[in-house]
């Protein structure tokens, strides 16, 4: 019986010395894994705040094709950056052909889709797009740039071109032109136009 009350207070002792949280839980926590199963641990996020020209960009992360993380510092190695949300297969065609023209801009189109990262991609190779598709399925990245309606809830239409120094120059909420994203990325950046020098009559 001595034995048996020794046991007994022995086992409280160690429960008291644990604390309630340890008991209940003692399966150990695991960072995220991603699509392929291999644990990975998320860049912090910066906060987010109202984005406006002059403004430096929020420098959110996100996960490429290649399943690794990036930072949109790493696309703005490659040049300015025509980044944009909410766009419709149309507009998305309507950057491949212009594509060409904003890299000879020396910029590079991204497009941030509101889809998961295997459903973007497969987008991206329905419609023959041969530029950066960033998915955003949980809407972290619009939010930042302030490209969401009221409640929080849709992603807005909308444009910015980032410079090489992280800058904002110009941006556009609401709505999404069906062309001439070369022109408004060369005026953003203050560089003649994909048509200049072109004689007025020989332009489409």
């Amino acid at each position: 019986m001595k034995v048996y009350v020794i046991l007994l207070t022995a086992l409280l002792a160690v429960i008291l010395a644990l604390g309630p949280g340890e008991v209940m839980d003692q399966t150990p926590s695991r960072p995220p894994e991603d699509m392929m199963g291999r644990v990975h641990s998320l860049p912090p996020e910066p906060p987010s705040a109202e984005v406006n020209a002059g403004d430096r960009a929020p420098d959110f992360a996100y996960q490429g094709e290649d399943n690794r993380w990036h930072r949109l510092h790493d696309l703005l190695h490659q040049g300015p950056v025509l980044l944009v949300f909410g766009a419709e297969p149309t507009v998305l065609s309507a950057i491949e052909r212009e594509r060409d023209a904003i890299l000879k801009l020396g910029a590079v189109p991204v497009a941030v889709l509101d889809m998961k990262n295997g459903v973007a991609w497969a987008t991206a190779r329905r419609y023959g797009l041969h530029y950066p598709v960033i998915p955003d399925s949980r809407k972290v990245i619009a939010a930042q740039y302030n490209a969401m309606d009221a409640g929080g809830e849709q992603v807005v239409p909308t444009w910015f071109v980032v410079d090489r120094n992280g800058r904002v120059r110009a941006l556009q909420r609401g709505a999404l032109p069906k062309q001439g994203y070369a022109p408004r990325t060369a005026t953003a950046l203050g560089m003649p136009g994909p048509d200049a020098g072109i004689p007025i009559e020989k332009r489409p």
